[in-house]
């Protein structure tokens, strides 16, 4: 039979914010099918912001409220959503090599997220993993997870939530209203529910160690305590320095403000989307909170000013683009240009 080779463990504790990111990536990109998969577990010792890598950095953020929030950003190699991360939350990260892991990602994520989901089920709570890749406790969102390749390396990254900064995290939004604003901050706190909130044993002193234990259970291979490279130390300071720089920050769309968002996902069912019409003259702005595709909240704003309210309700459960097709018949829609 095949030698079941350990995977090497970096449970690093609380480091500097951008290294959290920076190591991943950079034991990712120097990886060959001659090295150890490493499993990192870690918490960031203070609040950063994380961007995808497909985002625009002013489209996502308001670099001027980061900065007053004393936020740094960095954008990372992975897909995803812009998230807000800080030592209330612990980081799981898996760096395999590909051929150590599934072909599929449905797959991929099913074997590498096994663990964080058992975890919390150890705990008492009704965890699950939803729609590829989010993990769920009763419904709502308790982990933020991505995952994607770098080099020969598939890697998986993901975090359990103890307590969670909801009015930073709208707060540093690029939004087209306060109205979107609000609508997504009081989405985040309908969808999302925090370790601290819940009736469990699970803590941040303990989360390591739970996690630590189910990896190596239900990925059937023994962990390896280890620690840094003299080199490895080295790559994740430059990597950090790029991750962060302005030039790479700048990707995908100028260092000018971009559009604000149109549309933000909050959960694997919830999301904020922003639209706009002229009817008659007047020019209507919907906010709109969607459950699985249908208003569950929406915000009207029109120049001249009208009362929406009657409307706001009998849009309620309506498929999001249809919208327009309830506003009052006495208008005559014309898209806005």
């Amino acid at each position: 039979m095949p030698v079941v080779k350990p995977i090497r463990l970096l449970d690093l504790g609380t480091i500097p914010a951008i290294e959290t990111q920076a190591i991943y990536h950079a034991l990712a990109e120097s990886m060959t099918g001659e090295d150890q998969d490493t499993l990192i577990l870690c918490r960031p010792g203070q609040p950063y912001l994380c961007l995808g890598f497909h985002q625009s950095f002013t489209g996502t953020f308001n670099p001027a409220a980061c900065a007053e929030r004393g936020l740094p950003v960095v954008r990372r190699q992975l897909g995803g959503g812009a998230t807000y991360l800080d030592s209330d939350q612990i980081f799981y990260q898996c760096v395999f090599h590909h051929n150590h892991l599934p072909v599929v990602v449905k797959d991929i994520f099913a074997s590498t997220l096994a663990a964080p989901v058992q975890v919390l089920r150890n705990a008492g709570l009704n965890a699950e993993l939803c729609d590829t890749n989010e993990i769920e406790v009763s419904g709502r969102r308790i982990a933020g997870t991505g995952g994607g390749r770098i080099g020969e390396a598939t890697v998986v990254v993901g975090n359990l939530l103890f307590d969670f900064d909801f009015a930073a995290m709208a707060a540093v939004w690029h939004v087209p209203s306060t109205a979107f604003r609000a609508l997504a901050e009081k989405a985040m706190r309908a969808s999302l529910v925090n370790l601290g909130d819940l009736p469990t044993s699970l803590s941040l002193v303990n989360a390591a160690e739970r996690l630590r234990d189910e990896f190596a259970r239900q990925l059937g291979r023994p962990l390896q305590p280890g620690s840094l490279t003299a080199n490895e130390r080295e790559a994740v300071r430059k990597k950090g320095l790029e991750l962060t720089a302005p030039g790479y920050l700048a990707l995908h769309g100028s260092v000018l403000p971009s559009k604000p968002i149109q549309s933000l996902k909050i959960s694997a069912r919830s999301s904020i989307c922003y639209d706009e019409i002229i009817i008659d003259g007047v020019q209507i702005r919907g906010n709109f909170w969607l459950i699985e595709g249908k208003i569950r909240e929406a915000i009207l704003e029109s120049v001249p000013t009208k009362q929406w309210h009657t409307t706001e309700q009998e849009l309620h459960e309506i498929p999001f683009p249809d919208w327009k097709e309830h506003l009052p018949a006495s208008f005559v829609n014309t898209p806005m240009e």
